[in-house]
Parts: structure tokens; C-alpha cells; sequence
């Protein structure tokens, strides 16, 4: 893998942070899906020095390009299509870049903690009610930064444009809407805040029974408060959603009137989750409970996109390498995609961790394996994340470590001689070898630090979390119905 840098170098056209960012990993020419070893070496050879166009990478397309019924770019929220590059201006080195992602990491998982205690508390409260399983899932984790994935998302008749962060760990999708309950109840965000009372489509849901709250005007809301002191409140409404050409009508989704939180610009969320609330459920009758998407690479953020498709039907050509395994529907955490993760090999040692298995995961038992593409960092059981980090450490040649902070805990230099083990996971069905650029996070020309962490959480203690940054580049499917998921191994798509 070769990344040609010349061009942007003499025309000045990286911040500073991202330079190093795109600098520092390039692997050498050997497919990692073979290979035991991989070299961590730079790059500098001359290609094209145009960065993003950005209207061509919001643009709607004509045909999908795996077959789906809906499609709709991704970008990532650290490159210049999102709030104009300034998320990386404010950066002022890839150091500090990655302990802010690893922190909002924290605060995130933190936030999926308390929901789901609050969410049980009124699934109970409401179980005689008929309406329970739509609104039971509520809100969504309120910490996203520079390490997620934005898509522009329409909502409105006539329509309007939103970016909105990517999380399939929520299920409500939500935006800010006018008025807000007070001047400082909303945070600024990259587009004008959505007004309903300019769409004809937006119809508010009265206090129906199974509303988790009710306002003094009559109107179903959403409600939630995290320790930290954040929170959001909001109304429950339908609205018609456009994902580019396609339109979904009456789609419930939260009409923010209240957000407090660590947004960073972005002017909503677009909820994947697997609950009742979520995309995939909502319009099973027009996309059968499908969606695909390919997130691209943080290497990549200011020269290519991603993309969303909700829909089956991959072509045979477009399927070729596409492995499949089978989801698991957790009973207390329904909305996130568990797969049954059979073991995590470094190098050419199989690890003995205790939070995979030959046999199938209880479903019913806050433990197994979970992808997330809300979460950047993959978190595994602290126990096991040891074991794994020391692997990697033994497997790893002519590197020097050394510790950058708490979330951090192994960061090396390296030179051209260098070499890192390859990661790989085990799925029920799936083997997925990382490249270096999905295995350690860049911070200088010389330094990267390890992309895994250990889970902090004592509620979580028994979860893997796969997060976006292992995710990057590769095309993953889900299918809610048939409750599959599947993963191109054979190369990256995006």
C-alpha cells in the first residue's frame, strides 16, 4: 500500500496534524491476509494532489454501487468535508488527537452504560402497553468527535440537507430542531438547525400511551441525563427522510429541543441500531431490515469517501469475498450487532482469552462480542486486552516502546526495519486480517501507538467491542431479518 504525498507536501494543502496522520503508516507490498509480519515504513511518491471534492462527495447517486436500494456517501468527520476541515485546524498534533478520541471513547461507552440502565427502568414501566416496543429505546450516546463518520442525511418536505453521525450502537435518529427551550439549549452545528414548522411532512406524535414522557403541551417526548451533567430532550415526530434519491416517509425520529453534550458541529445521528426505532426496523418493508456500509480510512480522510446503502441484493460480481456469520440478539443490549467472535490470533499464536469460545455466546448474558461503528477504539476485556498487548509487543521487531497516557498504554518508534505482528479475528465463519493502518493509530512520522484498549467499564467487563478504526476500509453488510452479518476479507473497498 503506497500513499503519495508529494503533491499535498508542496502545495500546503494538509494541516500540520493530519501531515503526520498520513505520513506515518504504509505497509509494505505483502497481502496481509497471507502474511504473519507486516513492515511499518514511510512513503513519499508523487500522485494526485487534489484533495476532496466536497459537493462530489455529498452528491447523490444515480445507482448503488452494491445493489441496494439507497445509497448515501460517508465521510470522516476529521476531513476537510465536515465543518471545512477545521476538526483537524484545531488539532494540534496527532498526540493529543488520540488521547481526545480515546476520552470521548470513554465517555461514550460511559453514556451506552447509563441508557441502558435507564432504558430497562422503562421497558418495566411500561410493559402492559401496546405501544412499549416502539418507543422503549429513547435516546443515544451524546459523546462524538473526530473519530466518527458523517453522512448527509435529507429531512423535510421541501427537503433539507443534515449531516449526521453514523451509530449503530442507537436507534432513534435524532436532529436539533427550532424553537429550542432556551438560547443555550442548542450547540452550533454545521447546518442551519431544522425549523418543522417549514416542512410539510412533520407531524408531531401526540402523548400516546407507551410515551416515555409527555410535555405540558400534550406532544410524546424523549428524555435522558447522564452524570457528567449532559443530557438531551426532545419531541417524537414523523417526518420523510431522503437517503439520496430514495424518500422514507413517516419516519419516527426526535426533534431536539434540548442538547447538551460533546457534539463537535456534527447536527444529528443516524440510529442503525437494531431496536424498534431503529433505521433498519423502521423501513424493513422497503429495504428488509438491510443496510451496507463501507467506512473510509483516517489515512484516507482528505482524499476519499465511504458510502451507506440501506437494501439487499449485492450483485454476484460486488459479493465476491463477502463471508458471512450469524448475529446474536442480546437481551440487554438489543440494539448493538453481537457476533460470535471464536478466538484473535497475533501473528501466528492463537490467544487464549477468556471472552471467546467454540461455543456458541449466551444471548441472554452481558458478555460476547458487539461491532460498533459509534466506538472508534476496540475495547476488549481487561484480562484479555493484556494478553493481547503483550502479544503484539513480542510479536513486534526493532520497535521502541514507550507510554504517551493512561488510554495509551503502548506506543513505540519505529524505523524502516520495523515490523508488527498481524491481528487477526476469528468470526463463526470469518477470518479478518488487519493492516497496519487498522492495527495502530499514528502520531508522528516515527511514533504510532497500539489501536486496542481494555475494557474500564466493571457493567462491560465480559464485552469486545470491534470499533470503526479496525472497521475502516473494509465493506460490512448487515441483515436484520435473517439476522446475518457479513464482511468483504478480500480487500479493502473504500
Amino acid at each position: 500500500m503506497q500513499l503519495h504525498l508529494a503533491g499535498w507536501i508542496h502545495k500546503g494543502k494538509l494541516p500540520s496534524s493530519l501531515l503526520a496522520f498520513v505520513l506515518v503508516l504504509c505497509v509494505s507490498e505483502v497481502h496481509c491476509s497471507g502474511s504473519v509480519y507486516q513492515h511499518v515504513h514511510l512513503s513519499a511518491s508523487v500522485a494526485s494532489n487534489e484533495t476532496l471534492d466536497c459537493a462530489k462527495a455529498y452528491a447523490v447517486k444515480d445507482m448503488p454501487l452494491y445493489g441496494g436500494n439507497a445509497y448515501g456517501s460517508v465521510v470522516h468527520s476529521y476531513g476537510p468535508c465536515f465543518l471545512n476541515g477545521r476538526l483537524s485546524g484545531q488539532r494540534k498534533n496527532m498526540s493529543e488527537l488520540a488521547i481526545e478520541i480515546m476520552g470521548k471513547d470513554e465517555e461514550r461507552i460511559k453514556a451506552l452504560v447509563q441508557r441502558n440502565h435507564l432504558a430497562h427502568d422503562v421497558e418495566r414501566f411500561l410493559a402492559t402497553s401496546s405501544a412499549s416496543s416502539t418507543f422503549s429505546e429513547t435516546t443515544s450516546a451524546v459523546s462524538y468527535g473526530v473519530g466518527n463518520y458523517i453522512a448527509n442525511i435529507g429531512i423535510g418536505t421541501p427537503t433539507e440537507w443534515f449531516l449526521l453521525v453514523l451509530d449503530t450502537g442507537s436507534d432513534l435518529t435524532w436532529t436539533q430542531c427550532v424553537p429550542c427551550e432556551t438560547a443555550d439549549s442548542c450547540y452550533s452545528q454545521a447546518n442551519p438547525i431544522f425549523d418543522p414548522s417549514s416542512s410539510a411532512s412533520y407531524t408531531p406524535i401526540g402523548c400516546i400511551r407507551g410515551c416515555p414522557a409527555c410535555s405540558t403541551s400534550g406532544l410524546c417526548q424523549y428524555e435522558q441525563h447522564y452524570a457528567d451533567n449532559s443530557g438531551v430532550r426532545g419531541d417524537f415526530a414523523y417526518e420523510t427522510f431522503t437517503i439520496g434519491d430514495a424518500r422514507i416517509q413517516e419516519y419516527i425520529f426526535g426533534c431536539g429541543r434540548a442538547n447538551q453534550g460533546t457534539f463537535e458541529g456534527v447536527d444529528g445521528l443516524l440510529g442503525l441500531g437494531w431496536g424498534p426505532l431503529g433505521m433498519p426496523s423502521q423501513t424493513v418493508s422497503s429495504f428488509e431490515g438491510a443496510f451496507t456500509y463501507c467506512l473510509p480510512s483516517f489515512l484516507a480522510s482528505y482524499t476519499s469517501t465511504g458510502f451507506i446503502e440501506l437494501g439487499k441484493g449485492i450483485s454476484e460480481a460486488a459479493s465476491e469475498g463477502v463471508l458471512h456469520t450469524a448475529m446474536i440478539k442480546n437481551t440487554d443490549l438489543q440494539s448493538f450487532y453481537f457476533v460470535w467472535l471464536q478466538g484473535i490470533s497475533v501473528g501466528s499464536v492463537p490467544l487464549a482469552l477468556s471472552s471467546t469460545s467454540f461455543s456458541r455466546p449466551n444471548s441472554a448474558a452481558i458478555a460476547g462480542t458487539m461491532t460498533d461503528c459509534g466506538t472508534v477504539i476496540t475495547r476488549l476485556p481487561a484480562a484479555d486486552y493484556v494478553t493481547f498487548r503483550d502479544a503484539f509487543i513480542a510479536g513486534s521487531s526493532d520497535i521502541e516502546l514507550f507510554r504517551t497516557s493512561d488510554f495509551l498504554d503502548t506506543c513505540f518508534r519505529f524505523n524502516r526495519k520495523s515490523q508488527i505482528p498481524t491481528v487477526r479475528f476469528h468470526f463463526d465463519g470469518i477470518d479478518l486480517s488487519l493492516p497496519v493502518e487498522n492495527t495502530v493509530f499514528p502520531l508522528s512520522s516515527n511514533t504510532a501507538c497500539l489501536a486496542f484498549a481494555p475494557m474500564t467499564f466493571s457493567w462491560l467487563q465480559d464485552v469486545t467491542i470491534i470499533g470503526n478504526y479496525q472497521m475502516q476500509g473494509f465493506l460490512f453488510t448487515f441483515d436484520t431479518v435473517g439476522s446475518t452479518m457479513g464482511i468483504q476479507t478480500a480487500a479493502k473497498v473504500c
